[in-house]
């Protein structure tokens, strides 16, 4: 009986063994701790400079996008002030224009007043200097680059009501010397363009415009001696002037 309830009374009991540590596993678990203290903050630094070298083409690149902006900025600040400078020109250079085109026009009304008035003086030696018409006032050669290129222009004013305008055709002939015989060149042969000035005027015109259409190219051995202008309207000639052939000047 005694036997059973100390049985019993053993069994009611709970044993709990609990190991014993040793120094060396104190160490070492120290060690493990002081370990991991240690890991972390340099985990967390490595963490942090892996980011910031990742990141650091994206600064740079941002940097460069910055600049970039500041650049375009001043370019178009420049650009909007030259437009307002050309827009400033442009309003002077169309000011200039009507001004000039108001002077021409008085230069013009004044050249035929004058015109009028000389024509006035030799009708007291040749009345069929009054006649209304067109006058052949000059005619003008000038030497080019080239020996047997040259650079034309015929200036005509006109008699008559201030009012009118004048519209006719110039056809123009040099006269001179081929091979030791008299010979004669047209415009068209001269130029390979047309055969005639057109001209229409109110006061007076300078033909040709165009420099490129002003140049006379003569043959291989052919000696110029004088030029004729023959000014026709409705196919009639009207007017006729000759001139010497004289190189006034020279134009590259």
């Amino acid at each position: 009986m005694i036997d059973f309830k100390r049985r019993r009374a053993l069994r009611e009991h709970s044993v709990t063994i609990h190991p014993r540590d040793s120094k060396a596993f104190r160490r070492w678990k120290r060690g493990v701790v002081i370990l991991l203290l240690i890991l972390v903050p340099v985990s967390a630094w490595q963490g942090w400079e892996a980011a910031m070298r990742a990141q650091q083409p994206h600064e740079l690149e941002r940097q460069a996008l910055i600049e970039r902006q500041g650049q375009l900025v001043k370019e178009v600040e420049d650009w909007r002030q030259r437009y307002h400078q050309l827009e400033v020109d442009l309003l002077v250079a169309r000011d200039a224009a009507v001004e000039g085109r108001e002077t021409v026009h008085e230069l013009e009304a004044q050249l035929f007043k004058v015109q009028q008035s000389l024509a006035q003086y030799q009708g007291v030696l040749a009345p069929s200097a009054m006649d209304p018409g067109i006058r052949i006032q000059a005619f003008e050669l000038h030497a080019t680059e080239v020996a047997n290129v040259f650079r034309y222009k015929v200036m005509v004013s006109r008699v008559g009501n201030e009012s009118d305008t004048v519209q006719a055709d110039l056809q123009l002939t040099v006269m001179g010397e081929q091979a030791g015989e008299a010979s004669s060149l047209t415009l068209d042969q001269l130029t390979g363009d047309a055969s005639t000035l057109a001209v229409d005027f109110r006061y007076f015109q300078v033909v040709p415009a165009s420099s490129e259409q002003a140049r006379l190219t003569l043959p291989e051995g052919f000696v110029p001696r004088q030029v004729k202008v023959v000014a026709s309207q409705e196919g009639k000639p009207v007017v006729e002037q000759v001139f010497d052939w004289t190189v006034t000047g020279a134009i590259p």
